[in-house]
């Protein structure tokens, strides 16, 4: 029996974990998004991006995960306006595409960037996965990696493979 458990011990006295353990502590897919990547656009780069931007805006499309890339832009979307974002890029963009069926794969960890190597172990075991990684983003407590829709399963084990190794699940 523990401080914390101890009945015989006052409230007072106990502990209370306050904290979430350090290392890999939940994982999940979201699903539904669409990727877009906007490769060539006419002019300025800056004036540009901010054309593309301002186009997608006046199609009221939300957007999440941008990205700025040497010559434009990428971004995600839902999958059900993937349309109207199209429409919305003749306007101004030379070259694009959109890809359907993305799914962002969160990996979630206290202070997942001062924990020494463990951006590199996740980025590893999913590249081992053989997974296509399209884009990465990381925040203090989650790493975000957007996938096809159809790898996302398949990620998610790689990874939990690497927190049970880890001993985080």
């Amino acid at each position: 029996m523990t401080v914390t458990d101890n009945p015989q011990i006052p409230l007072s006295v106990r502990e209370t974990e306050f904290e979430k353990r350090r290392g890999i502590s939940r994982m999940e897919i979201r699903h539904g998004f669409a990727q877009v990547h906007v490769l060539s656009i006419a002019g300025e780069t800056h004036a540009g991006r901010l054309a593309v931007l301002a186009a997608i805006a006046r199609a009221e499309i939300s957007i999440d995960f941008l990205k700025l890339t040497p010559s434009g832009l990428s971004f995600l979307i839902s999958n059900d306006v993937a349309e109207r974002a199209g429409h919305a890029l003749r306007e101004v963009a030379l070259k694009w595409t959109i890809q359907q069926d993305r799914a962002i794969v969160l990996v979630h960890a206290v202070n997942i960037r001062d924990e020494e190597g463990m951006i590199a172990r996740i980025v590893s075991a999913a590249i081992a996965s053989g997974i296509t990684l399209e884009h990465i983003g990381d925040m203090h407590d989650r790493m975000l990696m957007v996938v096809a829709e159809s790898d996302a399963e398949r990620l998610l084990r790689a990874l939990a493979a690497l927190a049970e190794a880890e001993g985080n699940r």
